[in-house]
């Protein structure tokens, strides 16, 4: 008798957290816009910084590569 509501206590939990993982992940919406039209970001240069990243993230694959091939190649000789 235990074992059972031991599993049933599991199977509820899990059927909670699995449905109630939508509300505790859902954003709230963005705030309105403010009266007169300010600028759609702040600090108002709005720079992204993807492309920086990007850039970075690219040539340090290209380093890593680059040091793998050359210690592959020195301990095959």
């Amino acid at each position: 008798m235990n074992k059972k509501l031991n599993i049933s206590i599991a199977v509820l939990l899990f059927l909670m957290a699995f449905l109630a993982a939508g509300e505790l992940s859902a954003q709230p919406p963005p705030p309105p816009p403010p009266p007169g039209g300010g600028p759609p970001c702040w600090p108002p240069p709005c720079i992204p910084v993807d492309g920086g990243i990007t850039i970075a993230l690219a040539a340090a694959a290209a380093f890593g590569g680059k040091k793998v091939y050359d210690a592959l190649k020195k301990s095959g000789n």
